[in-house]
């Protein structure tokens, strides 16, 4: 920006806002811009636009910022484009901002846009800004290279009031810090084609505390100009020009901030979870499948392309996790096996202590289910190898019948309907899905195993009719990126 009130001996760097979005950004995104375009929507991108190229890979958040009187409007286009709206732990929500996260088949990861609804300067755990000048910056934002974007000097007003208010709190004692060598490019590139006269007519008119003057002096500052006593007043001069529109973090938010800094991760993220929770609640999936055809590479691949967003586990209900009584049972089974006499008891099909170790695991079983219950009705989605569903009783069957002679005494039959119980408490999951594979097929995939054993497991996945279930069925031969692509989109239309 050039006038005679703002002084720059910089080169002119390259770097532009149309220039730093990719040229090519098609798919979902490219969607979404064209339909707030037709449906008259006044929105912008209002900060972001020197990490756009990561959109492609699903990385970054796209930050748009739109008319608060098209909360309606935009609501719709969203959900016609497919996208969920996601919500914050209680500590993280902020009013006037929505998270939204949209599947994009070509992109490896979920998209996730965060949309406000006012100009908000701040996270969750700081103070935050309200800037009332969103209806200037929407009435004159530019085309960029696929959403619209504030006037060059809008964002660099906007640039600037973020890079400070940041400080406050924290100020700039070291013109050498760190950080300030990746802003002032940007900022630089935002001087030059910013206008001053504007800029002035601007806060003159809808930002009064903050004067071209006192303006000028931040600029310096963030670019290391200004002497150590401005660096140290000036973030707290211009907070006291905008307390009027300050909103002060909850208690609750400042103490998860600390607690996702200062601790590791995993102890953080199991006291306060960072990820968000969809809105239509959590779910419950079943991959179904005999051998080879794919259960556990797809419930690996599932996980890492929603795990970075939304909470997200795995469960094998067909081998669950041990518990202290079933590790001891085992044991003692050993010892048995070994000779230990004292240990055999029979029941003429099955010793008591191999019935007892199939009443354990069903009891296991029942418990992994539970916590797979209460992680969705938390707003999770559980991704669940080998669920006991009656037509796939050759993977978890109830274990004692095998074991029960039609003369067993009466406490085995006891054993057999203690198990029965805790089977008939596993309810359907919310989706299954039937990984399909020719037995023959199976067998190639896995040499290692006998052929008759997986033939046998595969024919009777490949010869049930499910049709009856409401399960989905996917060809379980088709490449994996295939497979993969239509289980995503399946489940996707389900969250």
């Amino acid at each position: 920006m050039t006038s005679p009130g703002v002084h720059s001996s910089r080169p002119l760097p390259a770097l532009t806002l149309e220039t730093a979005v990719p040229n090519t950004m098609g798919g979902l995104l490219e969607q979404l811009a064209l339909a707030l375009d037709r449906q008259g929507i006044r929105y912008c991108q209002w900060k972001g636009h020197w990490s756009a190229h990561r959109w492609s890979r699903g990385y970054g958040d796209v930050d748009l910022l739109v008319d608060h009187g098209a909360i309606a409007g935009f609501h719709a286009v969203a959900e016609q484009l497919g996208f969920k709206l996601a919500l914050p732990a209680g500590a993280r929500q902020i009013p006037s901002v929505e998270h939204y996260l949209g599947f994009d088949p070509l992109v490896p990861r979920l998209l996730h846009l965060q949309v406000r609804y006012r100009l908000l300067l701040g996270e969750y755990w700081t103070r935050i800004y309200r800037i009332p000048v969103e209806h200037q910056i929407l009435a004159e934002s530019v085309r960029g290279q696929l959403f619209l974007v504030p006037s060059p000097t809008h964002a660099f007003l906007i640039f600037v009031l973020r890079m400070m208010l940041r400080q406050v709190g924290r100020p700039l004692l070291s013109a050498r810090a760190r950080w300030l060598s990746g802003i002032r490019v940007p900022l630089a590139s935002l001087e030059a084609a910013g206008n001053a006269a504007e800029l002035a007519r601007l806060l003159d008119q809808h930002l009064s505390p903050v004067d071209l003057t006192f303006f000028e002096r931040c600029v310096r500052t963030l670019d290391g100009q200004s002497d150590r006593l401005d660096r140290l007043v000036l973030p707290w001069q211009l907070h006291l020009k905008l307390r009027a529109h300050m909103r002060r973090p909850p208690v609750r938010s400042m103490i998860t901030a600390v607690i996702h800094k200062l601790l590791p991760r995993q102890l953080a993220t199991g006291m306060a979870d960072p990820r968000m929770r969809l809105s239509g609640g959590g779910l419950v999936v079943a991959l179904i499948g005999g051998d080879a055809s794919g259960k556990s590479t797809c419930s690996r691949e599932l996980q890492s392309w929603l795990a970075s967003e939304c909470p997200t586990m795995r469960a094998d209900l067909g081998n669950p996790p041990m518990s202290l009584l079933t590790l001891l049972v085992g044991a003692a089974l050993k010892l048995q096996r070994g000779g230990g006499r004292w240990l055999r008891r029979s029941t003429r099909s099955g010793s008591f202590l191999e019935l007892l170790r199939e009443l354990c695991t069903a009891r296991d079983r029942y418990r992994l289910y539970q916590r797979v219950r209460r992680f969705a009705a938390a707003g999770g989605i559980a991704l669940c190898e080998r669920y006991p569903v009656r037509r796939e009783e050759v993977h978890v069957a109830p274990g004692v019948p095998k074991l029960l002679h039609p003369h067993a005494p009466g406490f085995v039959r006891v054993v057999r309907q203690a198990e029965a119980s805790y089977c008939s408490r596993i309810l359907a999951p919310d989706v299954s899905f039937v990984l399909k594979l020719d037995p023959e097929l199976a067998t190639l995939r896995t040499p290692q195993k006998p052929p008759e054993d997986v033939r046998e497991r595969s024919r009777i996945i490949w010869e049930t009719d499910w049709s009856a279930t409401g399960a989905h069925l996917v060809d379980a031969s088709q490449p994996l990126p295939d497979v993969l692509r239509q289980l995503k989109t399946a489940i996707w239309s389900m969250c």
